[in-house]
């Protein structure tokens, strides 16, 4: 005899871990099977369907089933989970490890002593703040979000060679910020 919907939300909420186990059981293929539609990697496909019942159990409280089925409402979270995922895979893609001798200011700033690293970070903060737009925005990807030169070109509607350009202008501008007030080694 098959559980219905209903017992097995009645469950959840009485905090019956058979229940979850049932919903699992009855709706994993479900979840296994959009996720396949939208992932490549079966590894992705099984973390995708633990974290749907994970946070199925964890939003228990939350289901209606006058709002939304049991179904409805694992699919939803299935279908969150696959965007989360996605949008991971994507980050992931976009950066990038930025050479060494790009990130070189020619000055050897001190991150060791919290003090120091304390003052240079608030020289930092303070030096990227008074960049004008796009000027700000383009330092920001680059240093702190590892995005492609490519990707900041494109999405700031700019060439290459300018993102290029701002963002030697101003590593410069940090340089004699740091070498006016920062604490160096």
């Amino acid at each position: 005899m098959q559980v219905t919907d209903e017992q097995i939300i009645d469950r959840m909420k009485g905090d019956d871990t058979g229940a979850l186990d049932e919903a699992m059981r009855q709706y994993g293929g479900l979840v296994t099977g959009i996720a396949k539609k939208l992932l490549d990697d079966p590894a992705d496909w099984e973390e995708v369907k633990a974290d749907t019942f994970f946070k199925l159990w964890r939003y228990r409280f939350d289901i209606d089933p006058e709002r939304r089925s049991l179904k409805g409402f694992i699919c939803m979270i299935a279908k969150s989970c696959i965007s989360d995922k996605l949008r991971y895979h994507n980050r992931i893609k976009r950066q990038e490890v930025i050479p060494p001798e790009e990130n070189d200011l020619g000055i050897d700033v001190d991150y060791e002593n919290n003090a120091a690293k304390k003052l240079n970070q608030q020289i930092i903060i303070a030096c990227i703040s008074t960049m004008t737009s796009p000027e700000k925005e383009v330092f920001i990807d680059r240093y702190y979000f590892n995005m492609p030169v490519k990707d900041i070109a494109k999405r700031e509607g700019l060439k290459e060679k300018k993102v290029e350009n701002i963002l030697f202008r101003g590593k410069k501008k940090l340089k004699e910020a740091l070498l006016k007030g920062g604490i160096l080694l």
